[in-house]
């Protein structure tokens, strides 16, 4: 009973703080690295080495130690929009070669927010606490009703809510470190259309001529169209630590790692079905376990004189463990599975602050991001990740002694990719189209020290 409370809870402060996440995911895979504004014109670049305001934590919590005695609290968040389309979209029955009829899906994308919120104080002249909650990994997309990958994907969601409290001890005036513990909960919802005929036409207990006289005659006749939908839900924990090191005068060298996640999601299959498949096409209890990655961060900041910082860094993050992704039914259907074989993927990024004043600092970067989804056959019309570059600037204001203003704006070029999917189970399809994506994203967030 407490842990259906504690969904509930961590379900509706979603609902209360985010639309959902992201499209095609802004980092690789469906993670999510808007998580600070200050860092958002940098296109991230260095975050594990610097220390600029509370948001620091959710990169290297061991930065906390360096922020300015006293308290503060940020409130935040970015304005996602997203563009993802597949285009010369072919859609097929693997055993039969049947073409499947509809529309080539529209955009998957839609206008998101993602929000975050940070606190830190100090709890001594050498220990400073932190507490972030954050949007870390998200996905959305949603194809319109009637397109020719149906069958593969309509609706995918997911979103997670991460509470994440951190300590941080400074040593000395050149060491501090830091750790603290990741508490998340992740909510899902898959949905797709289900081939009626092929599906009845695959049942081997039914005699020749069956299908026919139910109807169910001619495979992707979306006219007699099913439908799917999947739900699941998890709580559970992972830790943050981090190092910094300032070896001489104007150099920051920091590092952190974010341990993996392993999410057993638990809900329900909800089945419309055609009415000669209602025995078949059950509603059921399901799970799946979901691992999200692990990653490491390495970071430098340069300052140069009192005017002028460049930012560097890389982060590895280790999406081999997303290997497939399996639905068990209860009520004895066979496992929906979808193989992935991702592969782990790296991020670098390049950036620079200028001071332009004691109250404006000027910000711009550069990154690349690699996608972990190894090729055409493993791009997959829920996730159609791709390598992807940003372009980033962006300011901070500084209102008063007590406030400031951070503001970004980034663009990202996806990769143009290609899609050879085939559906796995009894019933298969082949899904081929070529993706073009793109994304604009704006991000703010006040300061608020005390």
């Amino acid at each position: 009973m407490e842990i259906k409370m504690i969904k509930r809870f961590c379900f509706l402060s979603i609902l209360g703080i985010s639309s959902s996440a992201a499209t095609t995911g802004h980092a690789a895979g469906f993670a999510l690295i808007e998580q600070s504004a200050s860092g958002f014109g940098n296109a991230y670049a260095g975050m594990a080495a610097r220390a600029d305001d509370a948001s620091v934590q959710f990169f290297n919590p061991a930065s906390l130690s360096w922020l300015p005695p006293g308290r503060q609290i940020i409130v935040g968040g970015s304005a996602i929009l997203p563009s993802a389309k597949l285009r010369n979209v072919n859609s097929t029955h693997r055993s039969t070669g049947t073409p499947i009829p509809g529309n080539d899906g529209g955009d998957a994308a839609s206008l998101e927010l993602v929000p975050n919120f940070y606190f830190a104080n100090d709890l001594g002249d050498n220990l400073k606490f932190g507490l972030g909650v954050t949007v870390p990994y998200g996905l959305t997309s949603d194809y319109d009703s009637g397109w020719k990958g149906r069958y593969q994907a309509l609706k995918s969601e997911v979103m997670t809510l991460d509470i994440n409290p951190a300590f941080s001890f400074k040593a000395n005036e050149k060491l501090s470190i830091g750790g603290g513990i990741s508490v998340q909960y992740i909510r899902a919802e898959l949905t797709n259309a289900l081939d009626s005929s092929a599906l009845c036409q695959a049942n081997p207990a039914l005699p020749a001529g069956t299908c026919n006289a139910l109807g169910l005659g001619q495979i992707g006749n979306p006219a007699v169209d099913s439908y799917s939908k999947m739900q699941g839900d998890d709580i559970s924990w992972g830790f943050n630590l981090g190092v910094i090191f300032k070896p001489w005068d104007g150099t920051t060298l920091g590092a952190s790692y974010r341990s993996h996640i392993k999410h057993k999601l638990e809900g329900k299959a909800k089945f419309r079905p055609v009415a000669p498949l209602a025995a078949t096409l059950r509603n059921s209890d399901i799970s799946t376990s979901l691992s999200l990655p692990e990653t490491a961060s390495f970071s430098i900041a340069q300052r140069l004189n009192d005017r002028v910082e460049l930012l560097a860094d890389v982060t590895w993050t280790n999406w081999s463990r997303f290997q497939e992704l399996r639905i068990h039914f209860d009520n004895g259907l066979g496992d929906n599975v979808t193989t992935t074989k991702w592969n782990d993927s790296y991020r670098f990024s390049l950036g620079g602050n200028y001071r332009y004043s004691d109250r404006l600092t000027l910000r711009a970067g550069v990154a690349y991001d690699q996608t972990p989804v190894p090729d055409a056959a493993h791009r997959t019309p829920r996730i159609p990740d791709a390598d992807r570059t940003w372009f980033a600037v962006g300011a901070s204001w500084k209102l008063d002694a007590a406030n400031t203003l951070d503001f970004g704006y980034a663009y990202l070029r996806l990769k143009d990719t290609s899609t050879r999917h085939v559906s796995e189970g009894a019933v298969s399809h082949v899904l081929e189209g070529d993706f073009t994506s793109k994304v604009n994203i704006l991000s703010a967030q006040w300061v608020y020290s005390f």
